[in-house]
């Protein structure tokens, strides 16, 4: 859910604007009515700016030395 009020009404309203985004809404600040900022809870900040773990490439990779392919052999399972 997202609300939208300009600069002048968020100055205003600040509080409002702040309980809102503590209740899960994002407050889009706009400057006539082109958006600017936006507003939004510690929690949902956290969540967008979580760093993912790293893929350790090499435990996940197939060990593939010693593979040989068999184009006949595999062209046969058809």
């Amino acid at each position: 859910m997202e609300k939208q009020v300009s600069i002048a009404e968020a100055k205003d309203q600040f509080s409002a604007v702040v309980q809102a985004a503590e209740r899960g809404a994002v407050v889009c600040i706009t400057r006539r009515g082109q958006a600017v900022a936006r507003v939004l809870s510690e929690e949902e900040y956290q969540r967008l700016t979580r760093r993912r773990r790293p893929i350790d490439w090499g435990t996940t990779l197939i060990d593939t030395r010693g593979f040989k392919f068999d184009r006949e052999k595999a062209n046969a399972r058809r």
